[in-house]
């Protein structure tokens, strides 16, 4: 929902493009396939400067502007323009990184080009076009999301959106990737990536990614009734949803990395709904003793983990806080229950505007490593 001073800013800028719009009135206007074929060809300029190279599109000066939150695309820095696509005025948005533009967005205010016709026009180009992800059920989503390939492209992902809080809107977003942008966490249950005519379009998940993780690291705490530390070959074999690469631990230096002096480790990686980890084990030859957990990327404040954690049978007890930071927290809890063995888990989350970056660090012998000297104990300078 935009407020009236964005509603107002918008005004203002399409006002200032219009007038740049306008010298093009005897132009060809460009249609949307000829903006996503040198977008997504594969020896394609990404500095931000190559934007200007696309068709009926008049763009900002540079450089591009920070967002203050980074967008689903997993862009963070954003240069505005505006262009005429289709027969339609457009506002264009490219999106990237600080070095280099990922993702192009298209929001049409206009009398829509509609679904189909855009689908028929990129098809006739000559480009494939596969329906990856898809609502559940009319009404449930208003979006769908492609798969665009063709000779000489890079892998791209198409989404179309056709619905902007119930009412008709068009929206289009064109980025550079071999996956799909992750979903909030509320839409998860409202999407499927089964969406072959005829397929029973199971939702992406019914459960959030951070109740998910919760699962897996539950899953990684010993049983009371058996051995104190596993073996390698039992954590392949855990329930945890990792995937780990093989079963015999590497010799690594973790010293630097996670202060860490276990002589070998395994890694490995997972997937919540979407959300990616990265995973590693560090221990003895014999015996696995940490295990380690690192979000791949950025997701919207406001979970709660740890209550998960509690909600599946484990106390979970505040132990020690790390030092104050203004951009992390990096606190060490104790999670005991009648079933299992007593571990320690470190939760760090990094902050980044209104989205975070979780990590956990999960000591199975239950202590907890040297202290730092900045490190409080609970109840001591906001330790809480």
């Amino acid at each position: 929902m935009t407020t009236v001073f964005q509603r107002r800013a918008l005004a203002v800028f399409l006002a200032i493009f219009a007038a740049l719009i306008s010298g093009q009135a005897g132009a060809q206007a460009p249609e949307f396939v000829d903006l996503v074929k040198p977008f997504l060809k594969a020896d394609a300029n990404t500095e931000w400067d190559a934007v200007e190279t696309l068709p009926g599109v008049k763009w900002a000066p540079l450089p591009p502007k920070e967002l203050s939150d980074c967008l689903p695309t997993g862009d963070c820095y954003a240069r505005q323009g505006m262009g005429a696509v289709g027969g339609r005025n457009m506002v264009v948005i490219a999106a990237g990184a600080r070095t280099f533009v990922n993702s192009l967005y298209l929001r049409n205010a206009g009398a829509a080009l509609g679904e189909p016709a855009v689908l028929e026009s990129l098809t006739k180009s000559g480009l494939a076009v596969e329906l990856a992800r898809c609502p559940i059920r009319p009404g449930s989503g208003s979006t769908n999301w492609y798969w665009v390939k063709g000779a000489g492209l890079s892998p791209g992902v198409l989404s179309i959106q056709s619905s902007c809080a119930g009412k008709p809107c068009e929206g289009f977003v064109v980025t550079r990737s071999d996956t799909l942008p992750a979903l909030k966490p509320d839409q998860l249950a409202n999407y499927s990536g089964q969406c072959a005519a005829g397929a029973q379009r199971a939702p992406v998940s019914t459960e959030k990614p951070h109740a998910l993780l919760a699962q897996t690291l539950v899953a990684l705490v010993p049983p009371a009734n058996g051995p104190a530390l596993y073996d390698w070959a039992t954590l392949a074999r855990l329930p945890a949803g990792i995937t780990w690469n093989g079963t015999t631990p590497k010799p690594m230096d973790l010293k630097l990395l996670k202060n860490d002096p276990n002589p070998v480790g395994l890694t490995g990686s997972l997937n919540h709904a979407g959300r990616t980890f990265s995973a590693m084990a560090s221990g003895t030859p014999t015996q696995v003793k940490n295990v380690y957990i690192d979000e791949g990327g950025l997701h919207p404040k406001g979970e709660h983990l740890l209550g998960v954690v509690y909600e599946k049978g484990l106390a979970v007890q505040l132990v020690r806080c790390g030092p104050i930071y203004t951009e992390s927290t990096n606190n060490w809890y104790r999670l005991t229950g009648n079933k299992t063995r007593p571990v320690m888990i470190q939760q760090s989350i990094g902050y980044d505007g209104s989205q975070v970056h979780d990590a956990y660090a999960l000591r199975l012998d239950g202590s907890l490593p040297p202290r730092d000297t900045r490190d409080r104990d609970p109840g001591v300078n906001g330790c809480q």
